[in-house]
């Protein structure tokens, strides 16, 4: 496993949470029965909490990747691509072979590959990023934190109209260019470098209610089936979760609460699993998968079956990181 001498740990503690939330959002099934209106609640609010781990994933890569000197545009998209396209070949193989294994057709098998109601979408949608990040990283380096906010605005209110299905305004009215998952990097990056005039523990502070907060309008609109985030990761609520986790876990940092475990088992721990999680992002699905066919269905049970799961996605690509050759295609 190769990691750098110089990490930026509160970017590890963001990944690392990013990949167990995308784990919580596809391990519903092992709940047991729903018998009371209190467990229904913990469920949803337990899954909900699986829905800031995209976002988290793209602002991290905004605050690393922009305004950053990039002289030789195809060595950037060369090395960019090699990162995530050959895990992505590495991991679509095994995926496939373990459904096909399992007496899956061909077209089912052709929409886990292309993203149709897979979670592979997320590496598509990483892709069309990739791509743009050139661009608008000649635009930040130009206008700097003013021209992220010009973008921000304009995207906020693409994402307001699309929290309550009101986008576009009219067809002609054109501003995908403002309206897409886009906005995420950009927001990371300007998080990360924005001066609040306010203190480092009063921001965290803040950073924690606005996570508390927009979690319990999510949860509450998820519970009484309103129909404000029909676009998962597009809409108000989720927004101020990403910001409310990202501000409270870097001024954490700032606030030196991380010193203490930084160096040894918990800090490791953290730190593997952020240099594994892109790896996780796929190897969790054949662990799902795998230990569906063992289901105990039982609440009690729960918590154990998320931690296996969790411990075996990880332990996937963390062997295939100790094999020659392999170790350079499992995303690690």
């Amino acid at each position: 496993m190769k990691t750098k001498k110089e990490r930026i740990f509160y970017y590890d503690v963001l990944r690392a949470f990013a990949i167990i939330a995308v784990i919580i959002c596809h391990v519903d099934h092992f709940f047991g029965p729903l018998t009371t209106q209190t467990q229904i609640i913990a469920q949803m609010t337990f899954h909900d909490i699986g829905r800031i781990g995209v976002p988290i994933f793209l602002m991290i890569s905004g605050a690393l990747l922009l305004n950053r000197e990039y002289p030789n545009l195809s060595d950037f998209l060369k090395r960019r691509f090699t990162r995530i396209i050959y895990p992505f070949i590495f991991w679509i193989i095994l995926i496939l072979a373990q459904l096909y294994y399992h007496g899956y057709n061909n077209t089912f098998m052709w929409n886990v590959f292309n993203g149709n109601s897979s979670i592979t979408w997320y590496f598509w949608t990483l892709i069309g990023i990739y791509l743009f990040i050139p661009v608008i990283n000649s635009f930040v380096k130009e206008y700097k934190l003013k021209g992220v906010e010009y973008f921000l605005a304009i995207w906020f209110i693409t994402m307001i109209l699309k929290t309550f299905n009101s986008y576009p305004l009219w067809t002609s009215f054109d501003l995908n260019l403002f309206a897409d998952y886009i906005g995420y990097p950009l927001l990371g990056y300007w998080l990360a470098n924005k001066e609040f005039n306010l203190s480092d523990k009063k921001i965290c502070i803040l950073g924690l209610i606005t996570l508390l907060i927009s979690l319990s309008v999510f949860v509450f609109c998820h519970y009484n089936k309103i129909n404000l985030i029909s676009n998962i990761y597009q809409n108000i609520p989720i927004i101020f979760m990403g910001t409310g986790l990202f501000i409270f876990v870097m001024y954490l940092d700032k606030l030196n609460k991380f010193n203490s475990v930084k160096d040894n088992f918990i800090g490791k721990a953290i730190i593997s699993l952020s240099v594994c999680s892109y790896g996780m992002y796929f190897s969790h699905v054949i662990v799902v998968k795998a230990l569906s066919y063992h289901n105990p269905g039982s609440n009690i049970l729960f918590p154990l079956m998320f931690v296996l799961i969790v411990f075996l996605s990880w332990l996937m690509p963390y062997i295939f990181s100790k094999i020659p050759y392999v170790k350079k295609v499992c995303g690690v």
